[in-house]
């Protein structure tokens, strides 16, 4: 009984762990102890001897046990980890499953796949639809537990038994059930607690804190480490990283912006530029213009010219840059992405030349990201259709974002006393012929108070 003891112990603190660091935890849970009896009645219905290590467990410790944790997003794992998330270890006596029946129904279903699954005993199931299963074609007492992945039609081979399972996973922190999760660890022989990787893992493991902003506010690298790693800049870094001498923190984050190359850590470098610095670093953002240019993501570029240059000289050069680069047939995604944080009127005026149908594809969002005013929506109302229907959908999301998602866009500037807006809303939606626009309309109507 000394194992049990000893894998309750370490499981308790690997939760308090992540307790004490803000993980979301759901505790231990264990089901009551199995019977002799009641092992040797699931024997006689799967067909198969269970595992003398698994039937142990079940009859000193539980018939089922599941927790599981994931860290915070302040805690910053190493980046050769980074597709690590969470915890779990479950099992329970009602997951056993002869998949030999499973293969079965998957060729009576016309699959091209299952056979990997005959000679296996599931025990316990992944979120994503894989498989912890015994290997029972094994000729031995104790059989290996392996992992089904039911994309691949693979299988894995994980430990050499069912408790040596639990101690290797509990060695590595019980890191989560997904193969993606574990990968880093497996070798020929199953999960390698002892690799490179694994030493490493353990020794981040056993030390590991969640991360505050108070822990790295004084540290320049660290901040913006810390920025790049949460995929977001708030105001309280920003004030933070205005603190630091702007021609150090500008050279870094030039070098920084050099090493990465996911477009998501590129995109955060970017904000700490354009919102942090401004124009200051305008002469670099005006050479991203110059001759051509493969550095950087077209969208970046766009991003910092509306930080860094004015609005005029900025949207010139990204409307050039969209109508040659496009030839015209510029999509509603595309206009988005170049030019919606300029939050300005001239891209509404730019749009009415581009704008086309579907306008829910980004189009109409971009309207609202422009501060569209009054003025707008009367003249974009009598216009052709996809203007109109630009607005209608235009003002549904900018209910939606006050409403439904709690956030205060501006105030649209320009409106009429709230019955002359009624009634011009009431004599939109008589125009329209399709149910959905009408609806549309109506739910904006029925949430006029928002926009007083």
């Amino acid at each position: 009984m000394k194992d049990i003891t000893f894998l309750l112990s370490k499981w308790e603190q690997i939760i308090q762990k992540l307790e004490n660091n803000n993980g979301i935890v759901h505790p231990i849970e264990i089901g009551k102890k199995a019977t002799i009896q009641e092992i040797e009645a699931k024997e006689k219905e799967l067909g198969y001897q269970l595992p003398p290590s698994y039937k142990y467990i079940l009859i000193n410790l539980g018939t089922s046990l599941s927790f599981y944790y994931s860290f915070s997003e302040d805690t910053i794992i190493p980046s050769e980890f980074n597709e690590i998330f969470s915890g779990e270890v479950n099992w329970n006596i009602d997951f056993l499953q002869n998949l030999n029946m499973l293969a079965d129904e998957l060729i009576e279903d016309g699959e091209d796949y299952g056979a990997t699954l005959r000679g296996k005993l599931e025990f316990s199931h992944v979120g994503n639809g894989d498989i912890y299963a015994f290997d029972m074609s094994i000729e031995s007492d104790e059989k290996p537990v392996v992992y089904w992945d039911h994309e691949e039609d693979t299988v894995t081979y994980i430990a050499d038994s069912f408790i040596d399972y639990l101690f290797r996973i509990t060695e590595l922190g019980c890191i989560g059930s997904e193969k993606w999760q574990f990968e880093y660890f497996l070798s020929d022989t199953g999960l390698d607690t002892t690799s490179t990787a694994a030493a490493k893992w353990k020794n981040w493991f056993e030390s590991f804190s969640e991360t505050t902003l108070d822990d790295v506010k004084n540290n320049m690298e660290q901040l913006i480490a810390f920025a790049i790693y949460r995929e977001k800049l708030d105001v309280e870094s920003i004030d933070f990283l205005r603190k630091f001498n702007r021609n150090d923190l500008f050279d870094y984050l030039l070098e920084e912006l050099d090493k990465k190359d996911s477009f998501k850590d590129q995109k955060v470098i970017c904000e700490v530029i354009g919102r942090v610095l401004g124009n200051y670093a305008e002469k670099w953002v005006r050479s991203l213009w110059e001759g051509k240019q493969d550095i950087m993501d077209t969208r970046l570029r766009s991003y910092l010219t509306s930080m860094c240059l004015s609005k005029d000289d900025g949207l010139t050069l990204v409307f050039n840059f969209l109508e040659q680069e496009s030839n015209k047939k510029i999509t509603g995604y595309e206009a988005l992405s170049h030019l919606g944080e300029f939050h300005s009127r001239d891209v509404i005026s730019w749009m009415e030349n581009h704008v086309k149908f579907p306008v829910t594809e980004d189009w109409d969002k971009l309207f609202v990201m422009s501060n569209f005013s009054w003025d707008d929506i009367k003249r974009w109302t009598s216009l052709e259709e996809r203007h109109e229907v630009t607005v209608i959908h235009a003002l549904e999301k900018y209910v939606y974002e006050k409403v439904v998602n709690n956030k205060f866009p501006y105030d649209i500037s320009g409106l009429p006393s709230k019955s002359d807006f009624i009634d011009f809303l009431v004599k939109l939606r008589s125009k329209q012929v399709l149910k959905k626009r009408i609806l549309t309309l109506e739910n904006v109507i029925q949430n006029i108070n928002i926009f007083y």
